[in-house]
C-alpha cells in the first residue's frame, strides 16, 4: 500500500468506490465486446493485466489527478481505492470476453451448426433440448455467418438462463476459493505476485511524484524498448517497405521432416512483457517454466525416434508419451500438496473457540478472520455442490461431474500458483477433464445423452489465458495491499463478475448475429478459439466416442501415477537441498495441450530468466533494483503499444499485427 495512505481511510469502502467499481464494468465489457469482437488484434480482454482494463482505469487516475489539481485538494479518490477499482475490473473483464461469455456462447450454437450429418448430429438433435442449448439451426446460421434480424432473445433465453444458474455457482465458488486461500498464499508464504508490482509502483508514482525522479527515468527506458521495436513493426505491418525487427518468428520449417517433424511448433518470439514479468519472477519459477518446456519437446522426440509413434498428442484417445496424462498426475499432485500445506489453516476452521484459547495462539483478530474464512469455505462448498447438483439435473452423472469439476478446481488452484509465484500470464492448461476420466474409466461408463451433453462442457480450461481464478488471487493481492475487509471486498467482485456475465452476453449476441461469428475469427484469435476451435472440438470428440468407443487405458493412467511421482520428486529434492534449482510447477506445464502457446512463450521466458540470473550474479541486489524498474517499464510499455495499435487498427483497418 503506497505509504501516504492512512490506514483508517482505507479500513472500509466508501460509497463512491463501489459505485465506480460497480458502474464501470458495463462501459468495461462493452468496449471489450467492441474491441475483441468488432476491431479483433490485440486481446483486450486477457492475459492478465487485461489491457482493456488498464486503459480504463489509466483513464480515472487521470481524472483522478485533475479533480485534485483543479480543486486544489485532496483527491476524489483515494490510492487504495484505485487499487481496488482496478482489482475489480481487471477480474470483471476476463468474464466479459473470451474467458467465459463466448466461449459459452459459441458452445451453446456449435453443436447443431457443426454437426450437420452422422450419428453425432443424430446424437445432438436427439439429447439436445432448446432450454440448454441453440436447437434451432437457422438461429445458429446466423450466429456463425452473420444477417437480418438480430437476435432471436425467445431462442436464447432458455439456455441462457439455465447456463445464467450454473455460472452464477460457478462464480461463486471461484471467488470463495481464492478468498480462503488468499491469506495463506500472501500473509504466511509471502508468494512475490509479480504481476501487481506494477498498479503498485504505478500508484506510488502517483501519490508521491516527487520521491520517484530515479523510478521514473529507469521506467521510462523500459517503456522506450517495447514502443519503439513495435512501432516499426506496426508501421511495417500498414507499409511492408518499413523495416522492423521481428517479434514473432517461426522457426517450425527447421523440424519439417520426421523424426523432427515431431518437436513442432517452434518459435523464437519476443514479448517485452513477458520478458519483464520473467526477470520479476523468482528465477527457480522462470527457470523451470522454459526448461520443463524444452524437456518435453525431447521426450516428444525421443518417443518418435523409438517409432513409439508419431510423437503427437492430442486428439479424443491417450498416445504415448502420455505427457497430457503425466501433466495430469502433476496438477492433481500439485493440488494436494497445496491443500496439505494449508492443514493448519484449514484444520482451524472447524476448531472449536474453547479449543482456539486453549491453545493460545489466535488471537482476537485471528479470531475474526477463521470466522471469515468459515464462511469462504461454507460458499465454496456451496457453490461446489450446486454445480454438481446442476450437472446432475440436466443429465450429467453425478460421479462423472465430481471429477469433472474437481479436476477444473484443482486445475484453478495450481495455475493460480504459477502466477502468484511466476508472473506468467499465459496460463496453461493440462489435459481436458473429460478426456482425463474418459481414458481411465472409458467412454461406455457414460450414456449416450451424457457423452451428447459433455460437447456444452469443453469450454472449460480449453482456453485458459482468461481464466477467472488466477486473476482474481491477482485482486486478493491488492486487496490486502489497501486494507480492505475481505467479506466487503469479494461481495463487491461477485457482484461485479455477474454484470460483467450479464452485460457482456448482452452485447455480445447482436454483434455475433450482426457480423457471423466465423466472419470476425479471421481477425481474431480469441474468436477463432472460442467460435471454431472449441465447439469443432466438441462435436469432434462426440463423434469418435460414439463411432469407436474409448476402452480403459492402463498405459495412461500409468502416466498419471508417473506424473505424480515424478513432482513428488521435485519437490522432495526442492526441500532437502538448497541448491536444487527445479521447481515441480514447470514440468506440471509439460504436457499443456496449449502446445502453440507454450512454444510461443518459452524464449521470451527464457530471456527474463537469463537477464535477472546475469544481473543478480554481476550486479548483486543494486543491479537487480535497478532494472527492476526498467522490467516494469517493459510490462507498461507492452501495455501501452497495445492500446495505440487497438486505435490504429480501429482508424486505419486491422493490420494483423498484435502484442499478445
Amino acid at each position: 500500500m503506497p505509504a501516504s495512505v492512512d490506514k483508517r481511510d482505507v479500513a472500509r469502502l466508501r460509497k463512491r468506490s463501489v459505485f465506480l467499481s460497480l458502474a464501470g464494468v458495463v462501459p468495461l465489457t462493452l468496449f471489450v465486446q467492441w474491441s475483441d469482437l468488432v476491431v479483433g488484434g490485440t486481446m483486450a480482454a486477457g492475459p492478465f493485466p487485461p489491457l482493456a482494463a488498464c486503459l480504463f482505469w489509466a483513464f480515472l487516475i487521470l481524472i483522478n489527478w485533475l479533480s485534485g489539481r483543479i480543486s486544489r485538494s485532496k483527491p476524489f479518490l483515494l490510492p487504495s481505492e484505485l487499487l481496488i477499482i482496478f482489482a475489480v475490473w481487471a477480474s470483471a473483464t476476463m468474464v466479459s470476453g473470451r474467458g467465459l461469455t463466448h466461449a459459452l456462447l459459441s458452445s451453446l450454437a456449435g453443436p447443431v451448426y457443426y454437426a450437420r450429418t452422422g450419428l453425432a448430429a443424430t446424437s445432438i438433435r436427439r439429447h439436445l433440448p432448446d432450454w440448454l442449448a441453440i436447437t434451432d439451426r437457422n438461429v445458429a446460421v446466423r450466429f456463425y455467418e452473420g444477417g437480418p434480424g438480430g437476435v432471436d432473445w425467445g431462442v436464447w433465453a432458455p439456455p441462457l438462463l439455465t447456463w445464467s444458474l450454473f455460472f452464477l455457482l460457478f462464480l461463486i465458488a471461484n471467488i470463495s476459493l481464492c478468498a480462503l486461500f488468499e491469506r495463506i498464499w500472501i500473509r504466511e508464504e509471502r508468494l512475490s505476485f509479480p504481476l501487481v508490482n506494477l498498479p503498485l509502483e504505478l500508484l506510488q508514482l502517483h501519490s508521491e511524484p516527487q520521491n520517484a525522479k530515479g523510478f521514473r527515468a529507469a521506467l521510462l527506458i523500459g517503456v522506450a524498448i517495447p514502443l519503439f521495436l513495435h512501432g516499426f513493426g506496426a508501421a511495417h505491418a500498414y507499409q511492408a517497405a518499413i523495416p522492423c525487427v521481428s517479434f514473432f518468428n517461426d522457426v517450425s520449417d527447421f523440424a519439417s521432416n520426421p523424426p523432427w517433424s515431431a518437436i513442432r511448433p517452434l518459435y523464437l518470439n519476443l514479448y517485452p512483457i513477458l520478458i519483464g514479468l520473467a526477470f520479476l519472477a523468482p528465477t527457480e519459477i522462470s527457470l523451470s517454466v522454459w526448461f520443463f518446456l524444452l524437456l518435453n519437446k525431447a521426450e516428444l522426440l525421443v518417443t518418435a525416434i523409438a517409432g513409439w509413434n508419431d510423437g503427437a498428442a492430442g486428439g479424443a484417445v491417450p498416445v504415448p508419451p502420455y505427457v497430457e496424462e503425466q501433466s495430469a498426475g502433476a496438477f492433481i499432485a500439485l493440488a494436494i500438496a497445496l491443500v496439505w500445506n494449508s492443514k493448519r489453516h484449514l484444520r482451524g476452521l472447524f476448531e472449536s473457540e474453547g479449543a482456539s484459547r486453549r491453545d493460545e495462539e489466535i488471537k482476537t483478530t485471528q479470531s475474526s478472520d477463521r470466522e471469515t474464512d468459515r464462511l469462504f469455505a461454507a460458499t465454496f462448498v456451496c457453490g461446489f455442490v450446486g454445480v454438481l447438483a446442476w450437472c446432475f439435473r440436466t443429465g450429467m452423472p453425478l460421479w462423472f461431474s465430481l471429477g469433472f469439476f474437481g479436476f477444473y478446481f484443482a486445475v484453478a488452484l495450481v495455475l493460480s500458483r504459477l502466477m502468484s509465484e511466476s508472473g506468467v500470464t499465459w496460463l496453461l492448461a493440462p489435459i481436458l477433464p473429460d478426456k482425463l476420466i474418459l481414458s481411465l474409466t472409458g467412454s461406455q461408463a457414460l450414456s449416450q445423452l451424457a457423452l451428447t451433453r459433455l460437447t456444452l462442457h469443453v469450454q472449460h480450461l480449453r482456453d485458459t489465458r482468461q481464466m477467472l481464478a488466477p486473476a482474481l488471487f491477482q485482486s486478493g493481492k491488492m486487496r490486502e495491499e489497501s486494507k480492505i475487509e475481505p467479506k466487503a471486498f469479494y461481495s463487491l467482485m461477485l457482484a461485479a463478475v455477474v454484470i460483467a456475465f450479464v452485460s457482456g452476453v448482452l452485447f455480445a449476441l447482436p454483434i455475433f448475429h450482426h457480423y457471423g461469428a466465423l466472419t470476425l475469427a479471421p481477425n481474431s484469435d480469441g474468436v477463432m478459439m472460442t467460435a471454431k476451435v472449441i465447439p469443432t472440438t466438441a462435436v469432434n470428440q462426440l463423434s469418435q466416442r460414439l463411432l469407436t468407443p474409448i476402452h480403459p487405458s492402463p498405459q495412461a493412467f500409468a502416466g498419471v501415477l508417473a506424473g505424480a511421482g515424478v513432482t513428488a520428486l521435485l519437490a522432495s529434492l526442492r526441500m532437502r537441498y538448497l541448491w536444487w534449482g527445479l521447481h515441480p510447477i514447470g514440468y506440471a506445464l509439460t504436457g499443456t495441450l496449449q502446445t502453440g502457446y507454450a512454444a510461443k512463450m518459452v524464449f521470451s521466458v527464457f530471456l527474463g530468466w537469463l537477464f535477472k540470473s546475469l544481473v543478480m550474479r554481476f550486479g548483486g541486489s543494486r543491479g537487480f533494483r535497478l532494472l527492476r524498474r526498467v522490467a516494469l517499464g517493459l510490462i507498461l510499455g507492452d501495455l501501452i503499444m497495445g492500446a495505440i495499435l487497438k486505435l490504429c487498427d480501429w482508424l486505419l483497418a486491422p493490420s494483423g499485427y498484435a502484442i499478445f
